[in-house]
């Protein structure tokens, strides 16, 4: 590696893993997690709350870790200090560690030994180890001097996919080895001791129809619990291991993971068991399940740890996500459903809708027009009042607001509504609002001042009530406030409604899906001089002194269809932010600016979930999002992807109603003539935490930096953690670095990499897409206040495009924010969206046609800045169907267009690269290179693509189908196969390189001239296409042993590639071919992109890998 002795430099250095939890162990009130080859310490001695003590960078070299083994103590304490192995692969290491007054410190450490064979379990034996190896092996090593003491083969020198060691001393030591067909080999290696040969297995336990990968043993019980291929898990009355010859028998068969189980853990009253589902389940010893964790992404979970005597169970995922949580009877579980038994002779007629007044009260109405009262503490139905007006038909709504609050409406087929004090009912007051029926009711509530109910009625009417109390509180007011219209539509009602702080204006949610923007009260209808009177007067009974003259009034903004044609189904306003949702499955985030609605971004809910029936803000700061999964009702955390309830209702169709408080959460539905009630102590959260948070469930695509922000000490935010154990430079604020990653699990998320922690904070997720992200670019890189604001903080444009010929643009902005960990907070805008098979989505009969096109992918994006002022960015995008297409981005993106497109390649195009030549006295030119499967790199002018009569574009065949781009300027045959990565760099003598990596390990380095023609056109006349010429070209085959995936020139002398094969490496550039410098191994399996970019002279570069997982070097020029 070091053959070049002159240049050595640069040397990289990991400062980050983010990659799968592969291993974790509770050491006293310690946890130890392994990722990679690093180990993660948290400790629960700060106040009960969980954090990170220490990341030990590289304990296992290059290998994985797998497991820990703690040596038990004498006295059984380690809650000063612990001697432990480390293992995973083929490497071993032992590390004494203390933590005396919460202070981490690594006392001692062995060295590394590797081993011939995988270890599948490791077991300390009064001072030394012994090792299950791979091919049903053990081995007894001694850790202080690293010599191997004793090697046992069994007889069946099978392949093993787990393995299981019991006992204190080699005498009684027993290994449990799964092998590959299936089977559990119990043998005692010590009965080598006489005969000096391969032990033959004592016992053959058979059961599993898939290969085992996962066993635990618990002595005290004689229990062992094996997890399968076969997707179950199974519990076996073995008795004392450490006895041959005892009898062995299947007790428990359980099935309930829905994919290949990985791990189990028997404790005393427990089994846990965790798969390639990401779910955790917990079963009784008879085979129950008892509870379910979900909230891992991706492709399962792999390491699971349990605390029994704080009843934790500790998950790490796939996702490098690390969570904890509680076990029954240590957090707050729900009480599952129950039926109130409404059904008796006393009280006639059928349920017709049900309402929650608060979490402790429920109102119920008939057919008969009788409303009841249940009091869950009082458990027992009152009846409030009987009203012949209401019988056949009703609508119940209950007031929103604190516990007590006490008011319901009532609304009939007749036009009549009924609002009801829930303590005194004789007080209820009557109004008849329309000549037909009421569509719907809902209630919108500022504060403690204002109350306001919403009726509609034909003809898309909308009655605003205003209700007030007497100072007696013995009796309501309701007047009637105005009148709104709603835009035409077959189903002309509303649906909910909500008041916008301050409380100028209402925003209600139609039954077509369009969200509408009211004045609350008439008089700034006036001044605005919006919407218009129209309808006719509404009419009253009589009771309010005289009829109303009040006619409707339209909408001052109006957002239609945002939700489709199923309706919204809630409003909410948060932080300055009005929240919708719909039942067409997605939740948007909109703005109001200047009196007008501005959609924000658009986010899809959990997998299934296409009816979301609203959202709650929960005290942490995130929110939950209410919503039916088939015939199921679900409470969903976007922040945690977990399902924190769900209840069996039978779907969303029937009357049912949520209430939550920090008490309680309550859902109620009508099933069979009854009430059915399901109740949670403690809110609809969950009572776990996250430890770290994952990134991506599935593979990173790609990685993009954005820019920095350096944060002040104004900025700083507070730590819990002491400073003797901050890790180096984490002393204070400093320089943020803001990086975009996208992912085969469908988002694009934003992170936040300190450029001295070593840390990760992923600031947001956007979730816009439907299909896996391959591609994202950035542009218009600024500052929230422009050049001339001092205040940090970083505004940029992105662009993301993957499966399904699918292109999204949005703007992000991340300003300092204390209130959170990273300091930091990441808004995001949807500004616009592009799909190439958009008209096939409007066929009304695509059912009985046949889609001749295939689906379409975006593998590469390339934005290029045009020098013309008002002009947007062009985006070049390389497509599997073997096109080149170019987008046109105007209004700021807000306008996202196709404007050409070549089949120049004729085969799947994997790169585009977008740069610009200036020479002195010519007009700036841009360009593009693209590169396919076949190897050939090809050089597009794009300058005067925009440009009235440009020689560029060419007319379509077609009308309706894009312009058609020119011949390219130049192709050059690289490489024999796909070239996956591609990069270039102005030279100081006006030319450029350009670098490419191919799919069979080759790099490519050529030295790229452009010259204008020497005679110009005439005035008017079309403006001559540069000519490129190759002046120096060179090749590397084999520079790596698998497809190059990252590449990037950072001087006209020094170049990094990044490959499969796991190796970053150096080249020298400038005399003659690149020449091989150095080389560092990283720890991301499969890297499919890479982006490095200067930091400052004090930090060097950094370069972030993203494949399965995420490491980020850094090295100093």
């Amino acid at each position: 590696m070091d053959a070049l002795g002159d240049y050595v430099w640069p040397r990289a250095t990991s400062e980050l893993i983010l990659l799968p939890v592969t291993g974790l162990e509770c050491v006293g009130d310690r946890l130890l997690a392994g990722e990679g080859p690093d180990v993660l310490v948290y400790s629960l001695d700060f106040a009960g709350h969980l954090r990170m003590m220490k990341r030990v960078q590289s304990l296992l070299g290059h290998y994985l870790i797998h497991g820990f083994r703690v040596r038990p103590e004498p006295s059984g304490d380690t809650d000063s200090e612990a001697m432990v192995a480390v293992f995973g692969s083929k490497g071993l290491r032992v590390v004494k560690i203390g933590w005396g007054e919460s202070r981490f410190r690594e006392l001692w450490r062995s060295g590394l030994w590797n081993m011939s064979d995988w270890i599948w379990d490791v077991r300390w034996l009064e001072g030394n180890v012994a090792l299950a190896l791979g091919h049903n092996s053990v081995v007894l090593y001694d850790p202080v001097i690293g010599c191997l003491l004793q090697e046992v083969p069994c007889t069946d020198r099978c392949t093993l996919s787990s393995a299981c060691l019991i006992g204190d001393t080699w005498k009684e030591l027993t290994i449990v080895a799964g092998a590959v067909s299936n089977q559990l080999l119990v043998w005692y290696p010590a009965a080598a001791l006489t005969t000096n040969k391969p032990v033959a297995p004592d016992r053959r336990v058979s059961g599993h129809v898939g290969v085992i990968f996962s066993m635990s043993y618990l002595q005290s019980k004689g229990l062992l619990a094996t997890a399968s291929e076969d997707r179950s898990v199974r519990l076996w009355k073995v008795g004392d291991l450490r006895v041959p010859g005892g009898r062995v028998q299947n007790i428990g068969h359980c099935f309930g993971h829905s994919a290949r189980v990985w791990q189990v853990k028997l404790l005393e009253n427990y089994l846990i068991s965790a798969g390639e589902d990401c779910v955790c389940l917990v079963w009784s010893h008879e085979g129950e399940i008892l509870q379910a964790f979900r909230g891992h992404q991706g492709r399962g979970i792999r390491a699971i740890a349990a605390h029994e005597r704080q009843a934790w169970v500790i998950t790490g995922g796939d996702d490098s996500g690390i969570r904890l949580w509680h076990l029954v009877g240590r957090g707050n579980s729900g009480l599952g459903v129950s039926a109130l038994g409404f059904k008796s002779r006393s009280r006639s007629g059928t349920l017709k809708a049900v309402t929650l007044a608060g979490s402790w009260r429920l109102l119920a109405v008939t057919d008969t027009g009788t409303l009841y009262l249940y009091d869950f503490e009082v458990k027992c139905w009152e009846q409030l009042l009987e009203d012949k007006h209401f019988q056949s038909y009703c609508l119940l709504e209950a007031a929103p607001g604190p516990e007590g609050f006490g008011l319901c409406a009532m609304a009939s087929g007749e036009g009549r509504i009924k609002v009801v004090p829930i303590n005194t009912p004789a007080a209820a007051v009557d109004r008849v609002l329309f000549p037909g029926k009421v569509h719907s009711l809902s209630w919108a509530l500022r504060g403690y001042e204002e109350l306001l109910l919403l009726a509609s009625g034909p003809g898309g009417v909308v009655a605003c009530l205003e209700i007030s109390a007497a100072p007696s509180g013995k009796a309501i007011f309701v007047q009637e406030r105005c009148r709104y219209l709603l835009p035409p539509s077959k189903q002309r009602w509303h649906t909910c409604s909500a008041f916008l702080p301050p409380g100028d204006f209402l925003v209600c949610g139609d039954r077509r899906g369009s969200v509408l923007l009211f004045p609350s009260r008439p008089g700034p209808l006036k001044e605005l001089g919006a919407g218009g009177k129209a309808g006719a007067p509404g009419t009253g009974d009589g009771s309010d002194g005289g009829k109303s003259d009040v006619a409707g009034w339209g909408p001052v903004s109006t957002l239609h269809s945002l939700h489709g044609k199923q309706g919204v189904t809630s409003v909410t306003c948060h932080g300055g932010y009005v929240y919708t949702t719909g039942r067409d499955g997605a939740y948007y985030q909109l703005l109001v600016r200047g009196g007008q609605l501005q959609p924000v971004l658009r986010q899809k809910s959990c997998r299934g979930m296409n009816w979301v029936a609203g959202l709650r803000m929960v005290p942490d700061g995130s929110m939950v999002i209410l919503g039916f999964h088939a015939n199921e009702f679900v409470v969903w955390s976007p922040r945690s992807h977990e399902k924190l309830h769900i209840v069996n209702c039978g779907g969303g169709h029937r009357s049912w109603a949520f209430s939550d408080t920090e008490a309680a959460m309550a859902f109620a539905y009508l099933k069979d003539g009854d009430v059915m009630l399901y109740r949670a102590l403690g809110g609809c959260t969950r009572p776990h935490v996250i430890l770290r948070e994952g990134l991506h469930g599935r593979e990173i695509t790609c990685v993009k930096r954005v820019g920095a922000i350096t944060l002040g000490p104004e900025f700083e935010v507070p730590s819990f953690m002491q400073p003797d154990f901050l890790e180096p430079g984490s002393e204070g604020p400093g320089l943020i670095d803001i990086v975009v990653t996208c992912s085969e699990d469908t988002t694009v998320c934003v992170l936040a990499l300190p450029t001295a922690t070593g840390s990760a904070h992923a600031l947001t997720a956007v979730c816009n897409h439907i299909s896996s992200v391959r591609a994202v670019a950035v542009w218009d890189v600024g500052t929230p206040g422009g050049a001339q604001d001092p205040r940090p903080g970083l505004t940029a444009r992105v662009v993301s495009a993957g499966g399904r010929a699918e292109m999204h643009c949005f703007s992000i902005m991340v300003a300092p924010d204390p209130s959170t960990p990273s300091g930091l907070a990441c808004h995001v805008m949807h500004l616009s969206s592009h799909r190439l098979d958009e008209y096939w989505d409007r066929q009304r009969n695509r059912h009985r046609m046949v889609k001749v096109d295939p689906e379409t992918r975006y593998m590469s994006l390339a934005v290029c800045e045009l020098d013309r002022p008002g002009l947007g960015p062009l985006v070049a995008a390389a497509c599997s169907d073997g096109a080149v297409r170019l987008f046109v981005l105007q209004d700021s993106g807000r306008l996202l267009q196709l404007l050409a497109e070549t089949f120049h390649h004729k085969r799947c195009v994997l790169k585009v690269h977008s740069f610009t030549h200036e020479a002195p006295s010519q007009r700036r030119r841009l360009l593009v290179c693209s590169a396919a499967t076949d190897g050939s790199l090809a050089f597009w002018d794009l300058t005067t693509v925009l440009d009235p009569g440009s020689p560029a574009l060419e007319p379509p065949l077609e009308p309706g189908l894009p312009y058609r781009l020119g011949t390219p300027c130049l192709t050059v045959q690289a490489h024999s196969c796909g070239v996956n990565s591609l990069d270039t760099l102005p030279t100081r003598e006006g030319c450029h390189l350009v670098a490419s990596g191919s799919e069979d390990g080759s790099l490519h380095v050529l030295l790229l001239a452009v010259e204008m023609p020497e005679a110009e056109e005439a005035v008017g006349g079309a403006e001559g296409a540069p000519q490129l010429h190759v002046l120096e070209e060179y090749s590397v085959p084999c520079a790596h042993a698998a497809h190059v995936t990252g590449l990037k020139i950072l001087s006209p002398s020094l170049m990094v590639s990044a490959s499969i094969d796991q190796r970053l490496t150096f080249w020298r550039l400038g005399h003659g071919a690149p020449t091989f410098m150095n080389s560092s191994v990283y720890h991301v399996p499969d890297v499919a992109d890479m982006d490095c970019w200067p930091v400052s002279p004090e930090f060097g570069h950094r370069c972030a890998l993203g494949g399965q997982g995420l490491e980020v070097y850094n090295w100093y020029d």
